[in-house]
């Protein structure tokens, strides 16, 4: 028989092997994972990454995109127009697979998920 413990989970029941923390409705989600580098990946799992991604979040919490695409608005150029989203990630303006400062505020910008999602498939693309 098998010793088990209760999911570190608050409040939560299930058992869950020694060797585990969380069952697996509670296992916290998978890291960033980057699908364009390995160096990228190395540098989004280090802690001075999460320091500089937090610091930068706080200081522009607000998807830069979205206020770009709000000053557009009254020229009709952006369906998106006057809809602003917190930002919910950092991204490298220029990549980190095509040279990009990682750490470098100047190479930074707060995005909502929506932006990240074009600009991280436009990447994609680009790369290949």
């Amino acid at each position: 028989m098998v010793a088990k413990k209760y999911c570190s989970h608050s409040g939560c029941k299930r058992l869950v092997n020694l060797n585990q923390r969380y069952c697996d409705k509670h296992k916290p989600k998978q890291q960033h994972t980057s699908k364009t580098s390995d160096y990228a990946n190395k540098i989004h799992a280090s802690s001075r990454w999460r320091k500089t991604s937090q610091l930068y979040r706080e200081a522009n919490p607000i998807c830069e995109q979205c206020l770009k695409a709000s000053k557009r608005a009254g020229k009709g150029l952006d369906e998106r127009a006057g809809m602003i989203n917190l930002a919910s990630s950092v991204d490298h303006i220029v990549p980190l697979f095509a040279g990009g400062e990682p750490y470098d505020w100047n190479n930074l910008q707060s995005l909502c998920s929506f932006h990240h999602s074009l600009k991280s498939q436009a990447e994609r693309e680009q790369k290949k």
